[in-house]
């Protein structure tokens, strides 16, 4: 390797005096050990084709330029540029970047960024990107974004954000970002969120996640639990529902179907959703058994009362099976419900529900029992 060492820089010797003349101009072939022991010796220098042993620097790549280590380029790469660690464009991109670790183009441009860990622009860029962790364009990116781990666009993001963490577009989204844990736009969304949490400040476009968050919802949020701040004007599907006017709620209560159990209750006007863990379970035949309902129901003002009504899906978790040679450790049953709630204060209630479960005793090859429902128990408003 010494005496390849050697011999390259024999060669880089002889050329670099034929090249004195050339500096500041441009450069067909350009070879280099590490800058300044390279045929430019100028960083004013062009360069069509450029090869590095271990690195090199000069102002504009207008070809091909390879190198085993790194690239410092003061203004443009214009073609195709293959890096084995790192490449520094300090004006823009206007081809293909790749690295084995890091990709940077201070005022962006377009083409396609590719590295074994970030790309990097400090300005709009076109184009796709795709980083072994993560894709940073400060300002806006139109395009793909395709990364490992967490993808950002400063401002607007166009087309496609993908991620396994997350994505960022800082004020407006109109393309699609999806990640295995969240997607946020700053200002506005205007096209398609998918993750398990999604966040903007205006929701014109669609949220499809386990919790979607938004200020103003003019758009279409479907998930477990869906929360819009201030102003809802679009359409809103799920389990739970949150509005600047809903009121969440606790119930605590025992009946002949569980002998404790603690309810959440999520109520927007009149209409409610609910979700009830209870345990032990009465019928249960065994002492360590456990239940969650789903409750949907519609609240009835009254004068002095409220009554309510609603439908529910019941799942029942046991310690042994409750039915001989059949896989019953689980259960379910679909419920209806019917009761009275009395306000003692602003804080606190009372209620008393009665109402029928139709309970199966396992879920393959079900046989149903209808069963009587008789609880009751306080609310915390």
């Amino acid at each position: 390797m010494t005496k390849i060492i050697s011999v390259f820089i024999v060669i880089l010797s002889f050329l670099q005096i034929s090249s004195v003349l050339s500096q500041g101009r441009n450069l067909p072939l350009n070879v280099s050990l590490i800058y300044p022991i390279s045929i430019n010796q100028s960083r004013k220098d062009n360069v069509n084709v450029n090869a590095g042993l271990i690195g090199s620097k000069f102002n504009n790549l207008k070809g091909v330029g390879v190198n085993l280590f790194y690239s410092v380029l003061d203004e443009d790469v214009n073609g195709i540029q293959l890096n084995g660690v790192y490449a520094e464009t300090r004006r823009r991109l206007k081809g293909i970047q790749f690295a084995g670790m890091i990709n940077t183009a201070t005022e962006g441009g377009w083409g396609v960024m590719a590295s074994g860990l970030v790309n990097m622009t400090f300005d709009n860029f076109s184009g796709l990107q795709l980083g072994g962790i993560s894709n940073l364009c400060f300002e806006s990116a139109k395009g793909i974004q395709f990364a490992g781990l967490y993808n950002l666009a400063g401002k607007d993001l166009s087309v496609l954000q993908f991620a396994a963490a997350g994505n960022i577009a800082g004020r407006y989204m109109k393309g699609v970002q999806t990640a295995v844990l969240f997607n946020f736009a700053g200002l506005i969304n205007k096209g398609l969120q998918f993750s398990a949490i999604n966040l903007t400040r205006n929701q014109h476009g669609v949220q499809f996640g386990l919790v979607n968050v938004s200020d103003v919802n003019k758009g279409f949020q479907f998930g477990v639990l869906n929360v819009v701040g201030a102003k809802q004007e679009g359409t809103t599907l799920g389990l739970f529902y949150v509005y600047d006017k809903t009121k969440i709620q606790i119930l605590l209560s025992g009946g002949n179907i569980t002998y404790g159990t603690l309810g959440i209750r999520f109520k927007t006007n009149n209409i409610y959703t609910m979700l009830d863990f209870g345990a032990p379970v009465v019928f249960s035949k065994s002492e360590k058994s456990l239940l969650f309902t789903y409750r949907v129901g519609y609240s009835f003002n009254l004068k002095y009362l409220n009554l309510n009504t609603d439908l529910g899906f019941t799942s029942i978790s046991s310690e042994s099976n409750q039915v001989e040679d059949k896989p019953s450790k689980n259960q379910f049953g679909i419920s209806f419900r019917t009761g009275l709630e009395r306000h003692i204060s602003g804080k606190f209630g009372l209620f008393a529900n009665f109402g029928a479960l139709n309970r199966a005793d396992s879920y393959k090859k079900s046989k149903f029992k209808l069963q009587y429902i008789f609880e009751g128990g306080i609310v915390i408003l």
